[in-house]
């Protein structure tokens, strides 16, 4: 426990750090240290008070100079987190509030979701066995709920949910059951988002050490107790009973909050969903936007599926990614999709994610063959499962089993991600071949 005085300065303090920011105009994309999101060029959802993680994955960027050939794989990391960035303005600016600023930010007084934002760095989104995830995915699953509005924008239904601590994530409802495979003549643009594969996603990217989709849980909730009594006006206003009794809402957005599609309870009166931790605010941290290469906002063939030439044509002669990291955390994100068989390449979002188990998505395969470029340590992680006496599926079903709504995907598709493995290591086999040097495939990543 902690008195009331010590309560009121942690508050003063942390109002004084992010006041004495904005006075600054200390913002991270001014930093030599540069965090970028890639996207499809669509600016993300985003409120006053926090940016929406719905996408599960993001790129994390750093700027160190050229890709270095392989010689030794290093997973060093010497990036700024959003706190080192905090204390340093404090340490230039007001040194007396230094020590109890730290000490603030160090306590376990502090919620989860307060610690893990400070934690965010430049090349991930938390450390390998950071306790606080831990703590985090926790509060996911348990914090009760305080307030319900409507996240803007996008073509399905996303919930802004705030919680008891302060805490504030995105819900997405089922809208598909856990055997069903998108049909062969549906495009992705006419499915819904998949609230398993958000889960799901979080934790494959986990697994292989990216560490770029924000941490996300299974999560059921009551509709009447938890939803209808706490969603503001526009919400509420959604909420009608069927014409089977149940209560049912549409949620506001442009394409699929229509009656024709309602989120409805269960036999109990439950909705179950994924819940996604929402990223700092604006005002806390400037994301930057980056256009994704691979990007699509249409039907039509676009370039990048016309011209193999495209990514040595078009994307390693672009400014963002001719140094530094970018192209090879490009590169992880392609495998991510590909291992996922995402068809939509946009990294805010892995709601279509495992939509089909025995069909490939050709488009997740442009980065990845076209480039001809991945990091050395993700290429020996994948080897390892293939090679190793416990597959990436299976380890990916393993970990899913701490979730609440376990299974959380049907079996098919864990024996699908371990082809997709071997196809990637087959697809950088064939890069090696044809370039005659595994360095100028295979590239060290001790940056």
């Amino acid at each position: 426990m902690i008195g009331r005085n010590n309560k009121f300065s942690i508050i003063v303090i942390c109002h004084a750090l992010v006041t004495l920011l904005l006075l600054l105009n200390v913002t991270i994309v001014e930093l030599p240290n540069r965090r970028s999101i890639v996207t499809d060029g669509v600016d993300p959802l985003r409120t006053p008070s926090s940016r929406c993680s719905c996408n599960g994955a993001m790129s994390l960027h750093i700027e160190t100079g050229p890709p270095k050939a392989v010689e030794k794989v290093s997973t060093r990391r010497t990036n700024k987190t959003l706190g080192n960035l905090f204390r340093e303005v404090i340490e230039k600016e007001s040194p007396s509030m230094l020590k109890d600023a730290a000490s603030a930010s160090s306590s376990r007084s502090l919620p989860a979701w307060r610690r893990f934002e400070e934690r965010i760095s430049d090349a991930e989104l938390y450390e390998m066995n950071d306790p606080v995830v831990e703590e985090l995915l926790h509060d996911l699953r348990t914090q009760p709920i305080t307030a319900v509005g409507n996240w803007p924008g996008g073509f399905h239904l996303k919930l802004s949910i705030a919680f008891a601590n302060g805490m504030k994530a995105i819900f997405k409802p089922i809208r598909r059951d856990l055997d069903y495979e998108t049909p062969l003549e549906f495009h992705y643009f006419s499915e819904f988002d998949l609230h398993r594969a958000e889960v799901a996603a979080f934790h494959l990217d986990r697994l292989l050490g990216f560490r770029r989709v924000p941490p996300t849980v299974g999560r059921v909730f009551d509709v009447k107790e938890e939803l209808q009594q706490r969603s503001n006006a526009s919400i509420n206003a959604t909420f009608y009973t069927s014409s089977d009794g149940k209560l049912c809402f549409t949620g506001i957005c442009r394409m699929y909050c229509v009656k024709s599609s309602p989120v409805c309870p269960d036999t109990h009166g439950n909705v179950e969903g994924s819940l996604q931790i929402m990223l700092p605010s604006d005002d806390i941290a400037r994301w930057a936007t980056v256009k994704h290469p691979y990007g699509r906002t249409t039907l039509d063939p676009v370039k990048w599926e016309k011209d193999h030439s495209y990514c040595e044509k078009h994307v390693k002669t672009l400014p963002e990614y001719r140094q530094g990291r970018r192209l090879l955390d490009l590169m992880d994100m392609a495998v991510l999709e590909k291992l996922t068989n995402s068809s939509f390449l946009m990294h805010l979002d892995n709601g279509k994610a495992f939509l089909r188990s025995q069909i490939d998505e050709l488009a997740c395969f442009y980065p990845i063959t076209q480039c001809c470029l991945l990091r050395a340590s993700t290429y020996g992680l994948l080897r390892h499962f293939d090679g190793g006496p416990v597959t990436l599926g299976q380890t990916l079903k393993t970990s899913l089993q701490t979730d609440a709504l376990r299974p959380v995907l049907a079996d098919k598709h864990f024996s699908a991600v371990d082809r997709r493995v071997r196809m990637v290591l087959a697809i950088m086999d064939e890069c090696v071949r044809v370039k005659g040097n595994s360095t100028l495939v295979l590239i060290a990543d001790d940056f």
